[in-house]
């Protein structure tokens, strides 16, 4: 390879590099809950056009030619220099830690403060979200981090009173086999409620015995 291919190379690594950084810094941001990101979805943000959009003299800007092999290959050079870290398919900032902002955080406790009034029947979370500036992508984090117990459609719960819910359902569960009459008339909630409440505690149960 002659000297102006190599520097032209170099110069594709070092832009795939601060554009690798630069995605995992956005994916970060969008997705703060998440522990870790997959590689392959870095590497799409990466790819992602609106940087493509800039002008090819910004820092930034340029069409990322390499393959994504070569970006892999980069994506273990940042983790062996420290600025990334992670093993195999899974990356983040070395110093990322899973927690919402100040701001996003106050409106998530305003909004579990709400469902635990609600007892055993909460509202549809989407729209009280929305009114408190949360959008979908938190609430989808949320759940997935276990701090919000999704049991049915529409219907979900903090992790506490989830777990104060499913010691109940235990308690009712030893008299007898759980009947959505009994859990709707013990829990005081609806019938939908208390069919979903049962529905996801046996599919603990069994994914539990599994």
């Amino acid at each position: 390879m002659s000297g102006p291919e190599t520097a032209e190379l170099e110069a594709m690594r070092r832009l795939a590099r601060r554009r690798i950084l630069a995605a995992v810094k956005r994916l970060h941001r969008r997705e703060p809950l998440r522990p870790d990101l997959r590689v392959d979805a870095v590497l799409r943000e990466a790819r992602a056009d609106h940087a493509d959009r800039r002008p090819s003299t910004h820092r930034g800007g340029g069409h990322l030619a390499l393959d994504d092999d070569a970006l892999r290959v980069l994506v273990d050079e940042l983790v062996a220099a420290g600025e990334l870290a992670g093993a195999g398919r899974r990356v983040r900032l070395p110093d990322h830690e899973p927690a919402l902002d100040a701001e996003m955080r106050a409106r998530v406790d305003r909004l579990f403060d709400g469902l635990r009034e609600a007892g055993a029947s909460p509202p549809r979370v989407d729209g009280i979200a929305a009114r408190l500036g949360i959008p979908p992508a938190v609430l989808d984090q949320l759940r997935a981090a276990g701090e919000l117990v999704n049991v049915g459609e529409g219907i979900d719960y903090p992790r506490d009173r989830y777990q104060e819910l499913r010691a109940r359902l235990d308690l009712i569960g030893r008299g007898g086999r759980l009947s959505t009459g009994r859990v709707r008339d013990d829990l005081r909630t609806s019938r939908r409620h208390a069919e979903a409440l049962i529905a996801h505690r046996a599919a603990e149960r069994r994914r539990h015995r599994t």
